[in-house]
């Protein structure tokens, strides 16, 4: 017997979303945007189409991630313990200034008001795919944050280890060799 993926925006299955790539779209007078295509798909692909937005605290952007990798950074936070300043600063930045927002059939949303006018969002906005979360920007703010991202990683020689450990930078000094 054929096993069977729960619905669209099933609540069983808890598959990570792997967002890559650039795209362009347009945000309307009514803050409605389209996701990209291949986004949809990585929602779809993780059975789900409910996302969390919240306005980045490092750059002037949104920042978008399923529930279940949104669930993830909550029960870090809950992880905390209770009163600490640490708990109440993430509380406060990570979970209070988030949006839970649905996609409808299309593949469009409603992006809260205050958050196009915090990321000075114009007409046209770029989706900039970072692994288990994307990021809507202004076009013209995306462009150049890619071309300095680029630029310091080159500058950096940042480099990504085979098994996923992360960057580091290259060691420029020479050991002796015995």
């Amino acid at each position: 017997m054929a096993a069977t993926r729960p619905p669209f925006g099933g609540q069983q299955h808890r598959a990570m979303t792997q967002f890559v790539g650039t795209h362009t779209g347009k945000l309307d007078r009514k803050g409605r945007i389209s996701v990209p295509a291949p986004f949809r798909a990585e929602l779809e692909a993780a059975a789900t189409n409910q996302l969390v937005f919240r306005t980045s605290h490092t750059h002037p952007c949104i920042e978008a991630r399923s529930r279940p990798v949104f669930q993830k950074i909550v029960d870090g936070i809950q992880d905390l313990p209770h009163f600490s300043e640490e708990r109440e600063l993430l509380e406060a930045t990570l979970i209070s200034g988030s949006e839970m927002l649905k996609l409808d059939s299309e593949g469009r949303l409603v992006l809260p008001e205050e958050m196009i006018a915090e990321c000075e969002l114009g007409d046209q906005v770029a989706f900039l795919g970072k692994g288990d979360r994307f990021e809507i920007w202004n076009e013209a703010a995306a462009r150049a944050h890619i071309a300095d991202s680029k630029k310091r990683v080159r500058e950096l020689r940042l480099t990504v280890s085979a098994s996923g450990a992360g960057a580091s930078p290259l060691n420029t000094t020479p050991r002796s060799v015995p």
